[in-house]
């Protein structure tokens, strides 16, 4: 378990760093906004680009991204039902929050510590499912609600949703990575290392952004809607994941990983999802990095009282 809290350390420092430097007034919420415009069309899409495009496929794994996408489609529903009578920004925040998962900047470190590179084909493969969640789901529906009292028909909403959600950087980045992918087709060697230095770049940006964005001032009323919806969160997890950890027959690290995919914590990109959509990006730090420390922590009791690792 060293591994596993080096990284979480390491998550910790840059992320306090961030929070540091927002203090003494170096950088502003506001400049931060600008660094994840930056982001959403630089390091992220390289590395989701990168990740689909190295992605060995095989047939027992094609399960895997139904099953991402199962959580963020069971969860999401749930918290639009208990969040139904909510104001619309709220309601859209709350929901959003309620899908995707944040593996490759907080899980990968994690399961390739624990379970090695074995173990992050299963993890690559749940992702591939969370990234079209994410950018499908996730963020289509923070459009949808951007648009739902604008006089636009819902099936105008729809549409909306479905366009912008098209010219999303990071989403035409998969496609392109997993055509290429299934096509065999291969790239200079320049270009992979190219992308490859832009996807590193990735997790520092983000980390330092958690920090500038975190604000864990709020009302008893929001801090309350945090946490229902990290209980929809993790009731939908642990129940996806001992059911498959029980009864998925396939191989005990194949169950090992997948019980644990289900308890990732909120996915990063909710935070310049809400900045580029006008939503309450303060809200959305607590969500990401409360769920990240809960995360943490039912990891390492999972895999120790279960004797996952």
């Amino acid at each position: 378990m060293n591994q596993t809290n080096t990284v979480f350390i390491v998550a910790l420092a840059i992320i306090g760093f961030g929070y540091f430097i927002k203090k003494k007034n170096i950088v502003s919420e506001q400049e931060g906004k600008v660094v994840s415009k930056l982001l959403m069309h630089t390091t992220f899409p390289a590395l989701v680009f990168i990740t689909s495009y190295r992605l060995k496929f095989e047939s027992n794994l094609l399960l895997l991204p139904f099953l991402s996408i199962a959580f963020s489609v069971l969860s999401m529903f749930t918290a639009s039902l208990f969040f139904k009578r909510k104001e619309r920004a709220s309601k859209a925040l709350l929901i959003m929050a309620s899908g995707g998962f944040n593996l490759g900047l907080f899980a990968y470190p994690l399961i390739e510590g624990i379970w090695g590179q074995q173990g992050m084909v299963y993890a690559a493969m749940f992702d591939l499912g969370n990234s079209f969640a994410v950018f499908g789901i996730v963020y289509g529906t923070g459009v949808y609600f951007l648009e739902e009292n604008d006089g636009i028909s819902i099936k105008g909403s729809v549409l909306n949703a479905l366009k912008k959600v098209s010219t999303l950087a990071p989403l035409r980045a998969l496609i392109l990575g997993l055509i290429l992918n299934f096509l065999n087709i291969p790239l200079h060697e320049t270009f992979v290392e190219i992308i490859d230095v832009l996807a590193k770049g990735n997790k520092v940006i983000v980390m330092l952004l958690m920090g500038i964005y975190l604000n864990l001032t709020m009302s008893k009323a929001i801090f309350k809607n945090v946490i229902q919806v990290l209980l929809i969160r993790y009731a939908w997890g642990l129940a996806l994941g001992f059911l498959c950890y029980y009864f998925l027959p396939v191989e005990q690290l194949y169950r090992n990983v997948l019980l644990i995919a289900f308890i990732i914590p909120v996915g990063m990109t909710l935070l310049p999802f809400v900045d580029e959509l006008g939503y309450d990006a303060s809200v959305a730090s607590v969500f990401v990095n409360l769920s990240m420390l809960v995360s943490f922590a039912m990891m390492w009791y999972l895999v120790t009282s279960l004797h996952l690792a």
